[in-house]
């Protein structure tokens, strides 16, 4: 089924530009890289623009096939990546058992997916996956993944677990998760075999899953 395109779009919900979370989540995605029928982006949020959701409730009633949100910032440039992606990997570090709050943010803006009297709906079916990375070894994980998978079900998005975790992917960042570092190796992400392991079984996974629905799709069309 490698026949058919895929297009995945990757969220870094971290400030760090280059750091744990975005690493992790790039290799994650490159590791699948030679399927050829794989587009892929990642999109840094720490890098946007992107204000709260006020609940004013604009996209109920005034959503234009171009505009989905009132609130003019950089969401309006996301919401079509988003719109065109097949999936989507959500990727933050941990903090305080929970995601980030740039991610946070954003997630709050894509009520439109729920609410807009156009975009309604529009993330059914797609696959989505989520990676945490945490510092220390019961830092949190399963509740901020908890949260991430939690917007998937909300909108009706179909969740892909990894073979290596129960629901989602998760890695240290320092070594055995017990906040021992490595000299200056800001990285140590990558010495987490286990999580880099599931992180790129999680990307994998949503790749099976989304050629599966689109088979099932096209055989019902």
């Amino acid at each position: 089924m490698n026949e058919i395109a895929l297009k995945m779009l990757g969220i870094s919900g971290s400030p760090i530009e280059g750091g744990n979370v975005e690493t992790l989540l790039k290799d994650a995605i490159s590791s699948q890289q030679d399927d050829s029928g794989l587009s892929w982006e990642i999109v840094r949020l720490s890098e946007l623009n992107i204000g709260d959701c006020r609940q004013c409730n604009w996209c109920l009633k005034k959503q234009t096939p171009d505009r989905y949100c009132g609130l003019e910032d950089d969401m309006q440039n996301l919401y079509p990546k988003i719109d065109e992606a097949d999936i989507i990997i959500l990727a933050t570090p941990v903090y305080f058992g929970r995601l980030s709050g740039y991610l946070a943010t954003m997630i709050d803006r894509l009520r439109v997916y729920i609410h807009g009297n156009i975009s309604r709906g529009m993330l059914r079916n797609k696959v989505g996956a989520s990676i945490v990375v945490a510092w220390f070894r019961l830092g949190g994980w399963e509740t901020a993944i908890a949260t991430l998978n939690q917007f998937f079900f909300s909108v009706n998005m179909v969740i892909a677990a990894p073979d290596l975790g129960l629901s989602g992917a998760a890695a240290f960042s320092s070594l055995e998760g017990a906040g021992k570092r490595l000299g200056n190796d800001r990285l140590l992400v990558l010495k987490d075999d286990l999580g880099v392991a599931s992180a790129r079984s999680a990307v994998a996974r949503a790749m099976e899953l989304s050629r599966l629905l689109k088979v099932g799709q096209a055989q019902k069309g």
